[in-house]
């Protein structure tokens, strides 16, 4: 197995920057996950590691060898694709033996190494079908058996499970992860699904815009976004984000805005004092509202707002309530039990410890 490291890439389409001065390591056996919107880069970087694009400028490490000149077959890596890319007139043995074919491996190692592969991923009675018999997670695995049968250093994956139902997909993420810990392989993955790479990755790196923004583990992306970008992308529902204004009046920081007049912690004022009278953006997370009448925190003046329910989602256990605050939207996620009725006013209370305030001309997090 290796690390793979990037250093400085820049990958340009005409005056469009698709990749931007990224430097980012994943180390050996890792399941880093690269997440971000669509046209944000990830799947351009990972076909840069993969020799499928050729940067601008930057160096493409893996293990101890820098790769910029190398051929994609002789990087020692395996890519698995969104569309799988099979050969829809090779059987799935032919298909999963094809590129130790190519290279010229000995027929009673390939038949050993196709065979071992199969059993691992349960397609042991597939072998003499062709894709077009077979489903959508099938093909799925067999494009995995292909790049696994080389022994590859490393695994780049683009968006792998995206053609799946939603049932299967979540299925076939538990098998990749008890895969990955089986194997042990260096693994790169790429998806726009932030569910999918908080769930997955021991590392999550966001990119927006061809930029790198925060690379952590999902816990610390979570709970310490480094702006509101990845605030708002991590996280379902996405966090809320009002419009206040910080002012100091009766001993104490308050952030107001359109129907809320919410008190800082102690711990939180002495970092705002800089933006006093002027336009912030608020961060608070569905998660961390609360009808009044089951929250954890006790209900006070400075740390809830009657805000008037505009429609509400049951999701089982729980449900989304969409609420105004005058007219800005926010969600609360309450329990399936709460008394909430559309066109009625509900007093929520804001958990402050867990609420964030962004820099308004940097976006960064101020806490």
């Amino acid at each position: 197995m290796a690390q793979v490291k990037v250093s400085r890439i820049n990958k340009y389409f005409k005056n469009i920057c698709a990749v931007g001065d990224v430097s980012l390591e994943a180390q050996d056996g890792e399941f880093l996950i690269l997440v971000g919107p669509s046209g944000c880069g990830k799947t351009t970087l990972l076909r840069i590691i993969a020799g499928l694009e050729e940067p601008d400028s930057g160096e493409i490490w893996v293990g101890d060898k820098l790769v910029n000149d190398i051929s994609p077959r002789d990087r020692d890596v395996a890519m698995v694709f969104q569309n799988y890319a099979l050969y829809p007139h090779m059987s799935v043995f032919d298909n999963m033996a094809f590129g130790l074919k190519m290279r010229k491996v000995a027929k009673t190692e390939i038949q050993s190494r196709v065979k071992e592969t199969a059993q691992l991923l349960g397609l042991q009675s597939l072998l003499g079908r062709r894709p077009k018999q077979l489903s959508g997670g099938q093909r799925q695995r067999v494009a995995l058996g292909r790049a696994i049968v080389r022994n590859a250093q490393v695994f780049l994956m683009d968006e792998p499970l995206s053609n799946l139902d939603a049932k299967l997909r979540v299925q076939t993420r538990a098998e990749l992860i008890k895969l990955h810990r089986r194997l042990g392989v260096t693994t790169i993955y790429v998806t726009h699904d932030q569910t999918e790479a908080m769930t997955m990755g021991e590392r999550i790196a966001v990119l927006k815009d061809g930029l790198l923004q925060q690379v952590d583990d999902p816990i610390t992306l979570y709970r310490h976004p480094v702006n509101q970008f990845v605030a708002g992308f991590i996280g379902s529902p996405t966090m809320n984000f009002l419009p206040v204004v910080v002012q100091n009046r009766d001993g104490g920081v308050y952030i107001e805005g359109k129907g809320i007049n919410l008190r800082l912690p102690e711990e939180f004022a002495s970092k705002v004092k800089h933006l006093e009278g002027k336009p912030s953006a608020f961060g608070i997370r569905p998660q961390d509202l609360y009808h009044h009448a089951r929250s954890p925190i006790s209900a006070a003046a400075d740390n809830s707002a009657r805000l008037m329910v505009d429609v509400v989602e049951p999701t089982g256990d729980d449900m989304h309530v969409y609420l105004l605050a005058e007219d800005t939207p926010i969600v609360a996620n309450l329990p399936a039990e709460a008394s909430v009725e559309v066109g009625q006013p509900l007093e929520v209370v804001f958990d402050m410890e867990k609420s964030h305030l962004f820099e308004p001309d940097t976006e960064k997090t101020i806490f």
